[in-house]
């Protein structure tokens, strides 16, 4: 389980989050959402140890986050940030590759790995592509299939943790379809995921929790159906909202 107990941030003296209370557990999606500003990168920075919080702490897989060696935990937390900055003229497979580094598992299997996480983000076609060639979109998959080579495997030491920040943003629907499916996929294989996502339906229709965060704290948490009520949206986004239901999965479906 990855967890945050009573977790508080504040940067030159203005509070970012403050008393944030929430469990990741393994093999669940969890999806954090809310407006521009309410703290939602912010705390993942913290989870993944990016920043220190002002107070509170972060437990992961049963030690403080902050005990694990630096090489151990990337082979069993992956992260993939809003915006992956690289500007050298690296192919696909080797961006990718890079995502093995923790571990010594050997070219081999390494390269099978790779091949399978392009794949899967159907991205085997962009193997040779030099990454700075490439379309916002096409770069965010590749970079997807990096953070998901990092954790294919099961890991001896702990549950994997897959965090991802607007993993969506830059794709068409094709692709932010199939990036839901990998991540309930991945959830299948007792992987917890937490994914920052402003499309309240695509939230909806993949996660097992949200968390509703509102000026720095925790508005609401809970299933979807608990979470995405007309309330709730006008509190938060002040939106007026009907709320359905998917004709396909049955989630709650936000109509505005």
């Amino acid at each position: 389980m990855l967890e945050a107990r009573q977790l508080s941030l504040s940067l030159s003296e203005f509070t970012l989050l403050q008393g944030i209370d929430l469990q990741i557990e393994a093999g669940k999606v969890t999806a954090i959402l809310g407006p521009n500003g309410a703290g939602k990168t912010s705390l993942l920075r913290l989870l993944t140890g990016e920043l220190l919080p002002s107070s509170g702490e972060i437990v992961f897989n049963g030690a403080q986050l902050s005990q694990w060696q630096p090489k151990q935990l990337a082979k069993m937390l992956s992260v993939l940030p809003q915006g992956s900055q690289l500007n050298f003229p690296f192919t696909a497979r080797e961006v990718v590759m890079m995502g093995r580094i923790p571990h010594a598992t050997g070219l081999v299997k390494d390269t099978e790995i790779v091949d399978a996480a392009l794949s899967a983000v159907g991205g085997s076609y962009l193997d040779k592509r030099f990454y700075t060639q490439m379309s916002g979109g096409e770069k965010q998959r590749v970079q997807l299939a990096r953070v998901l080579a990092q954790i294919w495997e099961p890991d001896a030491s702990g549950d994997r943790f897959l965090i991802l920040d607007e993993p969506t943003s830059s794709f068409d629907l094709a692709h932010q379809q199939l990036t839901l499916e990998i991540v309930r996929g991945f959830a299948r294989q007792g992987v917890g995921v937490l994914m920052v996502i402003h499309d309240l339906n695509l939230a909806a229709g993949c996660a097992d929790q949200l968390v509703m965060l509102s000026c720095g704290k925790i508005a609401a948490q809970g299933s979807p159906e608990t979470v995405l009520t007309t309330a709730m949206i006008k509190d938060v986004f002040n939106v007026d909202a009907s709320i359905g239901l998917h004709p396909k999965t049955g989630s709650p479906l936000v109509i505005v």
